[in-house]
């Protein structure tokens, strides 16, 4: 997986990067798809089993698209929104309101592997990003998870990929903490 540059969505605070061959960065990518009906109807279709026999109970595919778009938006907008308080705010960080570490017991210092949840108890949404600082993370893909593991499915197994060449991409350029900020190539979307 080759990255051929990293986008500021919020400046300063939160970053994504795009993948070779792809058009957009990646956090604007997966909005973009989870407002996508089409792409929506396909993917729960693929997925019926999962959807409908798992942790969300007996959920129609139209109810799954109908979810998923509502609850995407408000939760890119929320996620801006946090990005840019949290430059003010020491409280009200990324850090603090959004973003998880992916595995409960990381003792990582630095480029932690974070995962955000939908704004729902009972969320599929799932955001991916390598944490640099407590305000300050790079988002790497993201998915609709249907299954307790993301090792469960090609597409959770693709995201936990596309997460580990970012850490990579970051240390490799320098991205060690929020003073190198200023220090790397970033561009605008």
């Amino acid at each position: 997986m080759v990255i051929n540059g990293i986008f500021a969505i919020v400046n300063g605070s939160l970053l994504s990067v795009r993948f070779e061959g792809n058009e957009r960065d990646e956090f604007a990518r997966l909005f973009e798809q989870w407002q996508d009906i089409e792409y929506l109807e396909n993917f729960f279709e693929s997925n019926k089993d999962d959807l409908q026999n798992g942790f969300f109970g007996n959920i129609s595919i139209e109810d799954a698209v109908f979810t998923t778009t509502e609850e995407a938006d408000e939760l890119e907008n929320h996620i801006q929104e946090v990005a840019k308080k949290g430059q003010e705010d020491d409280y009200s960080t990324l850090y603090d309101l959004i973003f998880h570490p992916l595995h409960a017991n990381d003792v990582s210092t630095s480029h932690i592997e974070s995962k955000a949840y939908g704004l729902t108890s009972k969320s599929w949404l799932r955001v991916y990003a390598i944490q640099i600082a407590t305000n300050l993370y790079v988002v790497s893909g993201g998915a609709i998870k249907l299954t307790k593991a993301m090792q469960d499915r090609p597409h959770t197994i693709e995201e936990l990929k596309k997460l580990r060449a970012t850490a990579s991409y970051l240390k490799e350029i320098g991205l060690e903490g929020s003073g190198d900020y200023g220090y790397i190539d970033i561009q605008t979307s």
